[in-house]
């Protein structure tokens, strides 16, 4: 679990970022638009990543497995920890989706820029401002979906809500298989018979 001091870097970065983006601006309407996000994307993203990195920590699970089995603790443990890989998958996914469709959409705004700019040939219109206006607009969308999916890989909400199950867990045994050796995981008060998965033997407990 992180410690408040875990936390001072980015909540400093964090707060410059802020204070870069709402001091930010112009008169001219396009750098109006793209300087709040130029001055705070170096203090936000990596406040973004630290931010993730140290809350969003996971406890690896040591496992004793002298015996080739896991203990009841270990083995919910291990699922708690699997479940919250699981969920942070889905924000690198948005993370890395995120930043990919940025890149894409610069580049072809940077080649629809050139062109309308080579076209134009000097003319006034309001043409290429309109189009650096509406892929910026894209970018800006991308760029809070990358911040977004850092807080999902950080978890926040670990703090406030319990991720131990409803009901209450019932508690396994191990057993090893008389054909294979296998360690197999039955319930505590089970009897009757099991099957081994590895060889299909079936036995009595």
């Amino acid at each position: 679990m992180a410690e408040p001091k875990d936390f001072v870097l980015p909540a400093v970065l964090a707060f410059l970022g802020l204070l870069a983006f709402f001091s930010g601006g112009s008169d001219v309407p396009v750098l109006d638009e793209v300087l709040p996000y130029v001055c705070a994307a170096p203090f936000m993203i990596p406040a973004c990543i630290i931010f993730s990195s140290r809350l969003g920590e996971v406890e690896k699970v040591g496992l004793s497995l002298s015996e080739g089995v896991m203990t009841t603790e270990q083995y919910l443990e291990y699922k708690r920890a699997e479940s919250i890989t699981g969920q942070q998958s889905i924000g690198y996914a948005i993370m890395i989706g995120s930043a990919i469709s940025a890149g894409v959409i610069f580049v072809i705004g940077f080649v629809s820029l050139f062109f309308i700019a080579a076209l134009s040939l000097g003319s006034t219109g309001n043409e290429f401002e309109n189009t650096a206006l509406f892929f910026w607009g894209l970018l800006k969308i991308c760029f809070w979906i990358y911040v977004g999916s850092h807080v999902v890989i950080a978890r926040p909400w670990q703090y406030f809500v319990d991720d131990e199950e409803d009901g209450p867990v019932e508690e396994k045994r191990t057993l090893e298989c008389p054909s294979c050796s296998t360690a197999i995981r039955v319930p505590m008060s089970y009897t009757g018979w099991a099957r081994c998965p590895p060889c299909g033997e079936e036995f009595k407990i």
